[in-house]
Formats: structure tokens, sequence, C-alpha cells
């Protein structure tokens, strides 16, 4: 609506327009919301796991073995979820996924016995597979497919602030609360705060689910077709998950043997991760700008160049090189989201799953082998070899690039 008044000096009306506040996408705000409380106990293993030891008298193996199993849920959940979504046009996963992470979470420290643990583990790491591959598929649906890439780096960010504070937050809560029911109480409470804005926001993602049921040929028919078509975009996100969880595993164990602190490791993790709180919302804008596959290409190729030095400098160069190298990496997070939705966008919630969960699972399990050559060679060897892994992918995705191009 317009204001009218009087030129002063022709007495001519004159309509002055209000300016219009850019639209607020509610659902995509919701969905980030889920996104950040569902992180929010992503590290509660990691952060319970001395009080576990303590309480239950088990050996570091058997509370490694307690990491595995999260990754292999993840490995084996997150397709399977991802190919159900896309049955459906409701947000089911959405709604019960960040319940079922926050109750095993809150849990964790709980556990009577160790198989008890086991299942409280695999609680929580089923309700965060259950929900990422919907809640990054459900982008695609609710926001600008112009965008897709930012509003993918909106979501991301959500999450790794919510990693981020999780550690903080668990501490807060067992002061708070202490290990007991109230503190399972109060942990649902924001997460169903969620669900419940999803279910009166969200009604439905798009406009009708598949016309048929889930079913186990349906599901090896949607993720080999879906694998066939994204398995370039995939490989990048498997050297490049591999990559960054190995340096954050090994790093400080690298820092530890030149004598550094738990200040120190902390410290410098602590960097390491800022930086790549704020790169995915760089590497969303430069791709919805210039393309994902260049920018893809860019990150990858530069992102040794900083990686391998900081593997063999010490002091603060070694640290800057090291968080630049680690934000090229987090800053595709959501470039290879959207590519892999926009090459099946029929099949969003399962691509998602392919390029997120996944490459996550399998980059956890490598953690062991490359452990194994760090005994055997020495950890700035793994480190420079883990530095070299964003280049491998790269034959495979120029090829997969150049072949979508002559279509």
């Amino acid at each position: 609506m317009g204001v009218v008044t009087k030129n002063a000096t022709r007495g001519a009306p004159i309509e002055v327009m209000k300016l219009k506040r850019p639209a607020v996408n509610t659902k995509l705000v919701i969905l980030t919301l889920t996104h950040f409380l569902t992180d929010l106990h992503g590290t509660f293993l990691a952060t319970f796991v001395p009080v576990i030891v303590g309480r239950l008298g088990i050996s570091y193996a058997q509370a490694g073995l307690l990491n595995s199993l999260s990754g292999m849920i993840h490995i084996v959940v997150q397709p399977m979820a991802g190919y159900i979504s896309d049955t459906f046009s409701r947000p089911y996963a959405i709604i019960v996924g960040p319940l079922l992470t926050a109750l095993g979470a809150s849990m964790l420290p709980l556990g009577p016995t160790y198989g008890v643990t086991l299942i409280l583990v695999g609680l929580w790491s089923f309700g965060s597979s259950v929900y990422h591959p919907l809640g990054h598929g459900s982008v695609g649906y609710v926001g600008d497919p112009g965008k897709l890439a930012f509003f993918l780096a909106l979501f991301s960010v959500a999450g790794i602030l919510g990693s981020t504070l999780s550690p903080i937050y668990a501490v807060l809560l067992v002061k708070v609360f202490g290990m007991g029911p109230l503190m399972v109480v109060a942990t649902l409470v924001p997460v169903s705060v969620g669900a419940w804005l999803v279910i009166r926001f969200i009604p439905t993602l798009k406009a009708e689910g598949s016309e048929s049921y889930p079913s186990p040929r349906g599901f090896y028919r949607s993720f080999s077709r879906t694998f066939g078509i994204i398995f370039p975009v995939w490989l990048v996100c498997v050297c490049r998950e591999t990559a960054f969880e190995g340096i954050r595993f090994f790093l400080p164990l690298f820092i530890a043997s030149r004598g550094g602190s738990i200040v120190n490791i902390g410290t410098i993790l602590f960097l390491i991760n800022t930086v790549g709180t704020v790169s995915p919302m760089v590497g969303g804008r430069i791709a919805d700008r210039f393309g994902r596959r260049i920018v893809t290409m860019a990150a990858m190729a530069m992102a040794p160049f900083f990686l391998v030095p900081a593997a063999l400098t010490g002091g603060v160069l070694s640290i800057s090189l090291y968080m630049v190298g680690n934000a090229l990496l987090q800053g595709l997070l959501p470039v290879t989201g959207a590519a892999a939705q926009e090459m099946a966008p029929e099949a969003r919630s399962t691509a998602a799953s392919m390029v997120m969960g996944l490459p996550f699972g399998l980059a956890s399990l490598l953690i062991a082998p490359i452990g194994a050559l760090a005994d055997r060679t020495n950890l700035t060897m793994v480190l420079i070899l883990l530095g070299l892994l964003p280049l491998l992918p790269m034959p495979v995705f120029w090829k997969g690039w150049k072949k979508e191009e002559g279509r």
C-alpha cells in the first residue's frame, strides 16, 4: 500500500511507496531449528564416555566399539531412511528423528550395563540417521531452487553450531538437573517444541508421495539408480569426510606428541571448528553464483596446498594452514549436497543420505586402519596422506562432469 501526499510546489499527488521487507521462509527456519536441536546432542557420547567407562569399568576398546556402532548404524540406516522418506509427502522423519536422538543421548550415562548402553547408543544413532536424509532433502522442497546451495549452507551451519555447543549443553544439563530422569525430560522439551512446529507449519513437504509403498526391491532400485547418477559427487564426499575426520582425530595426537597440553589441543580444534562454521555460508553463496562443480573442483584441488604444508610445519603457521584447508573442505558441505539433489531431484532424501550419512560412516570406519598405518609409519606421514586425499576423486569427478555436459 502506498501513502499519497501533495507536491509542495505543484500540488500534484505523489505516491510514496513503502519498502517491502523480504519474506521470511518460515519452513526453512523451522527445518534449520530442528537440525540445530538434533545435532545439539551430537557429541553426547564423547562427552559422557569417561562417565560410562568409570561407571561400567569397561576397557578403551569397548568404549571405542560404541563409536564404531554409531558409524555402522549411519551407514546402514541413512540410505534406507532416505528411500522411505522419499515415498511419503509428510515429514515423519523430521518429527520422530530428533525425539529419538534426544532420548537416547540423554540416557547414555544412565545405562546400568554395557549391553544396555549399546542399545542406547543405537537409539541415539538411529534417531540421527533417520532425521538427516529427509532433513537435508526437505530444504530442496521449501527453498528457492536458485539458492539451494545457500539454503543448504544455512541448514548445515545450524547443525555445525549445534555440534559445537553439544558438550557445553551436556555439561549444563548435568549441573542443573543431575544424571537422572529430570535430565531426560529436560532434554526432550526443546525437541518436542520443534516437532510441534513441524506438525503445525510443515504438514507436507511435497504435493504427493510416491505411487508405490516402500519395499526391498524398490529400495534397491532407488539406491542403485541414484548412486549411479551421483557417484562422482559421492566419491568427493567420501574423500572429503575422511580427510576432515582423520585430521580432526589424529591432529590432537600429533600435537600431544610434540608436548602440547589439553588446553593447546582444545584451543586449536576450537579455532578450526569456528572457521568451519562460517565457510559453508561462503561456499554456498559462491556455488550459487559460479556453479557447483567448478567450486567443488577448486576447493578440493586447493585444500592439499594448505593441509600438506600444515603437517610439515609447526606453530602459528601450521594452525593457520589447517584452518584454511579445513575451511575449504567444510565449505563444500552445502555445495555437494545441492549438486546431489539437483542430479536426482526425484530422490532428494536418498541422494542426501549418500553424500552425508554414508561418507560420514565410512570415514568413521576408516579411522581404525588409518591408525594402524600410523603405528607402522608415523603421525606426520598419516597427516600428509590425509592432506593429499582430496586430490584422489578429481579424475573421476572431472570425467563425470564432462560426461554430464555432453548430454
